[in-house]
């Protein structure tokens, strides 16, 4: 064969395996969808309530599921609301006050299939079997004590004790999921076969939008419910697309590639302002900036008061810290206006302040605690960007005054979890703590000696206890009086330096019917439109 007929050949082969390898990744590769773009650092997790999720997959349980009672944004005074949700109506025993009888909605799940009350009885038996450690599991049982499905439409709620309205109303926001999937009966243990695996990422709701697509680690996409029992949704698409970094971010809402960004620093505001087309909702979320102490580090209780009896929080961030309104400055492990929040008709006045800033007493504390003379790293991750480098150099210099020596280091925030979450190999560390409820129920995980959470590493079989009759107390003169005593543990054990809750900006561009009232912004989802 002549060289000129072989090189033929050749091109022609290799021709043949560009266009098979074309046709690859024509195959393989997804366009991005199209809709309102909400930027994001990280994706869901999983779309399972049940099981424990990152916030983002807490978030997005809101765009696919009901409770049987719903938070809502009243839109006059912006604070959240209990409404009725696949719940028509909730009616009281007068006799028992234990017992609550529910009519549920005729309500279809995405797949076509009806609600029935099966489905509830199912769902709470799904979140109370011990195989799927849920993370609302301790909460639901402190409350309820039997799920049970009267007849079709019908279910038969007893809670553990007598309970008024307003207080069993916010209990029944768990969401339902289908006992059927598929087809098939589900089994309670999510994680036992294949089909209760897939629901995780392949989930059906009755929520106002039903998942369409999911690349992994790019973006998730949803489509309008047009069968919602409420409202058909203003937007036909959604999309949760991940952005990882801030300043990505900020520039693609710029320039109208993103209509809504949920992770924004405080340091940001004055450039949005000077965009056109933006809104801005703001709120305090629940949540709070802490430095978590490694115990193990740092022995001694005395030396971890010095460091927070030292600081001046409102001089961290200037002129962000210090401002009247929209900062909340905490010296404990609860926002101190929780009660002023939640319960103002019981307990108006602030958490008490059990270590006061005094840098006299502290330096006192730091030689008694031998904290003087140290030297420590304090890390952050890049996900709190400028401002965080802000907030560590100013805690940096404070701790100085009491002869601690602290170099601040920012690293990347998957460096920043393994040290701090999975190995504890840190000494020194600033988080943002979020993805709590009105009363903080989840905290207990922070501090609990077997809390996943529990970074600090502390151990106290008291501060166990009281944290576990904590998040079992009914009666909010219980809840009150534990608050107080889990307060005082925590304030002497000292396993962190509660920093503040500082206003969160949530910031949109070409969108109609925003209202933000809480760190999970789609709760007013189907009143939002591209347009504005």
């Amino acid at each position: 064969m002549s060289n000129k007929n072989r090189n033929i050949i050749i091109a022609a082969g290799l021709s043949l395996v560009a266009a098979a390898a074309g046709l690859g990744i024509y195959f393989l590769w997804k366009p991005e969808p199209e809709g309102i773009v909400v930027a994001v650092s990280s994706l869901p997790d999983s779309l399972n309530p049940v099981l424990a999720q990152n916030v983002s997959g807490l978030n997005a349980n809101e765009l696919v599921f009901d409770g049987l009672v719903n938070f809502e944004v009243d839109p006059d005074s912006g604070q959240l609301y209990p409404e009725l949700a696949l719940a028509e109506a909730i009616e009281q025993d007068p006799a028992t006050k234990q017992d609550y009888s529910v009519l549920l909605r005729q309500v279809y799940w995405h797949d076509g299939t009806e609600l029935t009350a099966e489905d509830v009885e199912y769902s709470f038996a799904a979140y109370t079997d011990e195989a799927n450690d849920s993370p609302k599991r301790d909460y639901l049982l402190s409350y309820i004590k039997s799920v049970k499905a009267v007849d079709e439409r019908t279910v038969n709620v007893q809670f553990a004790k007598p309970l008024p309205p307003f207080r069993a109303y916010p209990v029944l926001t768990f969401k339902i999921i289908p006992a059927s999937y598929r087809g098939q009966k589900m089994a309670t243990d999510l994680r036992s076969r294949e089909d209760e695996r897939n629901f995780a990422v392949e989930p059906v709701g009755t929520g106002p939008f039903r998942l369409t697509g999911w690349e992994i680690g790019k973006w998730v996409s949803f489509e309008a419910n047009g069968a919602y029992f409420k409202k058909r949704p203003q937007a036909t698409s959604l999309v949760i697309k991940r952005v990882i970094d801030p300043i990505i971010r900020m520039n693609e809402l710029r320039k109208s590639r993103v209509n809504l960004i949920l992770e924004t620093s405080p340091l940001d505001r004055p450039q949005v302002e000077k965009m056109s087309r933006v809104g801005i909702e703001s709120f305090l979320p629940y949540a709070f900036y802490k430095v978590a102490i490694n115990t193990e580090v740092f022995r001694n209780p005395e030396g971890r008061q010095a460091m927070s009896m030292v600081l001046d929080r409102s001089s961290l961030v200037p002129p962000i810290t210090n401002r009247e309104q929209g900062v909340v400055l905490n010296h404990g492990p609860f926002p101190s206006d929780i009660f002023a929040r939640n319960i103002p008709e019981y307990v108006s006045a602030p958490l008490p302040n059990l270590l006061p800033r005094d840098e006299d007493a502290a330096r006192t504390l730091a030689a008694s605690g031998g904290l003087s003379g140290q030297s420590a790293i304090l890390l952050y991750p890049d996900s709190l960007g400028e401002f965080g480098t802000a907030m560590a150099q100013s805690i940096v210099e404070q701790l100085a005054r009491i002869g601690l020596e602290v170099e601040a280091k920012r690293t990347g925030d998957q460096v920043f979890r393994r040290m701090v979450f999975s190995e504890k190999s840190y000494e020194l560390a600033l988080l943002y703590c979020d993805g709590f409820d009105n009363l903080y129920s989840d905290l207990d995980q922070w501090f609990h000696s077997e809390g996943k959470d529990n970074v600090s590493r502390i151990a106290d079989a008291s501060l166990d206890r009281l944290l576990e009759q904590w998040g079992k107390a009914v009666t909010t003169e219980d809840w009150v009086d534990l608050t107080l005593q889990v307060n005082r543990r925590i304030s002497e054990l000292a396993p962190a330096i509660f920093l503040c809750t500082l206003q969160k900006d949530v910031y949109s561009r070409g969108l109609q019917g925003v209202l933000i009232a809480t760190d999970n912004p789609f709760l007013s989802v189907e009143y939002w439109s591209l347009g504005g």
